[in-house]
C-alpha cells in the first residue's frame, strides 16, 4: 500500500531532522571552499585594447561614416586574425619558447565594443604577471602581422593592460552550490530516516500494514503523573 504524506508531515519531518541539515549545509560548503582554495588553480585575465582607426580624414562626411561603418564590419574578421596561427606563432616563440601555439590560443579569447571600432584581447594565466605580458606580446604580434597580412595600416594600439583581474576559482558561486548541495543532501537524509523507519506512527498504519484491529492505545505518561502515581503507592504501602 502505497504511503502519502501531507504537508504538516513534511514540516515535522524537517524540524525534526533540522540539525542534519544544518551539519550538512556546514560540511558540504566548507568541502566546497577547501576544494575551491586546495585544488583549483586560480586564472587571471588581462585585457588590452586595439582600434580600428579611419584613413581617409580629409574626406567628407558621407564617405567618413561608410568607412566607419566598414572598419566595424571588419572588427570580426581581425577578431579572427588575432587568434590565428601567424599571430600566434611569434607571439607565443617571444613569451616562452616552449609554448605551444594551441596552448596560447586556448588562453586567448577576443571580443569587440558593441557598434564601435574597439577590440578587446583577453589573455588569461595563472600568474597576473603572465597574463599582462602574454596579453602585451599577443598585441603587438598582431600590429606587427596585421599590416603586411590585410595590407591595410588602419590598426593601432589603444591601451595595454597594467592590471589583471582574478576571474577564477568563483568563490561566492562555489560557495553557493555548495550550500544549495548541503541543503539538498540534508533534505534527502531527512526523508529517508522517515521512509526507512519501521516504527508505527499513527493507529492506521498499524491495521493497513498489520491488517489487524486496534483494541486500546496507552496515553502517554507525563513527568507530574508518574511523580503523583509514585506518592499514591506510598501512601498505600504506609497504610
Amino acid at each position: 500500500m502505497e504511503e502519502t504524506i501531507s504537508l504538516k508531515e513534511i514540516a515535522e519531518t524537517l524540524k525534526k531532522n533540522i540539525w542534519i541539515i544544518v551539519a550538512s549545509l556546514l560540511v558540504c560548503a566548507s568541502v566546497a571552499f577547501g576544494y575551491l582554495q586546495l585544488f583549483v588553480t586560480p586564472q587571471y585575465e588581462a585585457v588590452s585594447q586595439v582600434l580600428i582607426t579611419q584613413n581617409a580624414q580629409d574626406q567628407n562626411s558621407a564617405v567618413q561614416n561608410s568607412e566607419i561603418q566598414a572598419n566595424i564590419q571588419m572588427v570580426n574578421t581581425y577578431s579572427v586574425v588575432i587568434k590565428s596561427p601567424r599571430i600566434l606563432q611569434s607571439a607565443a616563440k617571444e613569451i616562452n619558447p616552449n609554448l605551444g601555439v594551441e596552448t596560447l590560443a586556448s588562453k586567448v579569447s577576443v571580443d569587440s565594443v558593441q557598434n564601435s571600432q574597439v577590440i578587446n584581447i583577453h589573455v588569461v594565466d595563472a600568474q597576473p604577471e603572465g597574463a599582462i605580458e602574454a596579453a602585451k606580446i599577443v598585441t603587438k604580434s598582431f600590429l606587427k602581422e596585421t599590416p603586411g597580412m590585410m595590407k591595410v595600416s588602419n590598426v593601432e594600439l589603444l591601451a595595454n593592460p597594467t592590471t589583471a583581474t582574478k576571474i577564477s576559482p568563483n568563490t561566492k558561486i562555489g560557495l553557493l552550490a555548495g550550500l544549495l548541495g548541503g541543503l539538498v543532501l540534508g533534505i534527502g537524509i531527512a526523508f529517508a530516516r522517515r521512509i526507512f523507519d519501521e516504527r508505527f506512527k499513527k493507529e492506521e498504519e498499524i491495521v493497513a500494514r498489520l491488517q489487524i484491529p486496534v483494541i486500546g492505545t496507552v496515553g502517554n505518561i507525563t513527568a507530574t503523573e508518574n511523580v503523583m502515581s509514585s506518592n499514591s503507592i506510598r501512601r498505600r504501602k504506609k497504610k
